[in-house]
This record gives C-alpha cells, sequence and structure tokens, in this order.
C-alpha cells in the first residue's frame, strides 16, 4: 500500500483502507473484478480516482487483500471447530456449520474468493492453494481418523472430502439470508447426504416406514 498522506492520522488511512476493501468487495461481487475499475470504485466512494492511489498500488491489491482475508477465516474457523470437538463425527459436523457461518457472515466476499481468485498473480494464487491445502487437510484428518476409529467407512477418504467441500463450496451460488434455511441447516442437511454413506452404523432412513403391509 502506498505510504500514507501527512495529512491523515494511522486511524483515518485505517478507516479509508477499510472503506476501499469494503466498497471494492461489493463491486467485485457485483460486476466482477474485470468490469469493475478504479474510476469505478473511486465514483461509488464519492472521490477523485486518482486519490485511490495514495492508498493502493491498483485494484488487484485489493482483491487480493479481499481473498487472503476470506481464506485465513475459512481456516481459522475450521481449525478452531477442529480443536474445541472430538469424536469424528461431531468435529466433521462443527468443520462444516463454520464453513457456512463464514459464507453467512461475508457472503460478497466469499463470492468474490470463489469467482475471481484465478485473476491474482502467480504468487498471490500460491498462497492461496497454500492456504485451501491446509483447509482441505484438516478435512481430509478427520475423515481417516473416523475411519480409524470404525466411525466411518470408505475406501477412499480423499474423495469423500471432494464431495463434501465440492457441495459446500457451491452453496455461494445458491444460498440467501433470507431463505427458508439458515447456515448451520444447510450444513447438517449436506453432511447428512454424505454421512449416510460413510457411517458404519446407520440409521434408518427418515420419513419411511418398513411395514410393507401398509401398502396398497
Amino acid at each position: 500500500m502506498a505510504a500514507q498522506s501527512s495529512s491523515q492520522t494511522p486511524e483515518q488511512t485505517t478507516s479509508r483502507y477499510d472503506d476501499l476493501l469494503q466498497v471494492a468487495t461489493q463491486l467485485f461481487s457485483e460486476l466482477g473484478y474485470e468490469r469493475t475499475t478504479v474510476r469505478i470504485i473511486a465514483d461509488r466512494l464519492g472521490i477523485q480516482s486518482g486519490s485511490l492511489y495514495s492508498h493502493i498500488s491498483g485494484k488487484e491489491e485489493l482483491l487480493k487483500r479481499i481473498v487472503l482475508l476470506v481464506g485465513t477465516d475459512f481456516l481459522t474457523r475450521v481449525e478452531a471447530a477442529r480443536a474445541a470437538n472430538s469424536g469424528p463425527a461431531e468435529t466433521l459436523r462443527a468443520m462444516c456449520r463454520a464453513h457456512m457461518n463464514v459464507l453467512h457472515d461475508h457472503q460478497e466476499s466469499v463470492t468474490v474468493y470463489f469467482n475471481e481468485w484465478h485473476k491474482l498473480d502467480e504468487a498471490a494464487r500460491s498462497e492461496i492453494v497454500g492456504l485451501r491445502e491446509q483447509y482441505e487437510r484438516h478435512f481430509l484428518e478427520v475423515v481417516e481418523e473416523g475411519i480409524e476409529r470404525r466411525t466411518f467407512t470408505s475406501p477412499h477418504p480423499a474423495d469423500v472430502v471432494l464431495v463434501l467441500l465440492s457441495s459446500l463450496n457451491w452453496t455461494y451460488k445458491w444460498y440467501r439470508k433470507a431463505g427458508s434455511r439458515g447456515p448451520q441447516e444447510i450444513a447438517d442437511a449436506l453432511l447428512d447426504v454424505v454421512l449416510t454413506g460413510l457411517l458404519t452404523k446407520r440409521p434408518p432412513a427418515r420419513g419411511r416406514t418398513t411395514d410393507h403391509s401398509a401398502r396398497k
């Protein structure tokens, strides 16, 4: 970030940068990164476009910051969920809920994260891939632990994680805060689909009857 103006206090500079991030997040989510120009960002803020360069080197700096914040938030919350739980099934559920809570709290930022991260330069993309690999490793280790404990059964734990995370990651396309189901309910529903195939002791299917005499 460019050096702060001598006429601004550190607090004012930080506040302006936070405003920039918020507006850039909204515009990148609405219009896409490529269609959002520095001038559009400045117009939304009500300032001259040249003034932005006293705070940022360019719009890619904003994109990198947004994506890194989201990737770090996903990882931090999942690590906390894993640390706070013991059994594999309970831990996996808490981790899925943590994922959905990030989306609920920062839907515009998450949209930018998934849609635009690949438009960063190679060094920034490598940093994001590193965060994602750490994130995925937590899920894989919990599934593998469940298999070792014989809570889960699957010959392909990596495929289980791929299916689960693909389901969770896609929710940003359709999840709405005003919808009939909250983030934890959606997390539970998606995990339950996967657990049906994972659990060694499977509960009876909900809403089905085993009384064949009831059929006509």
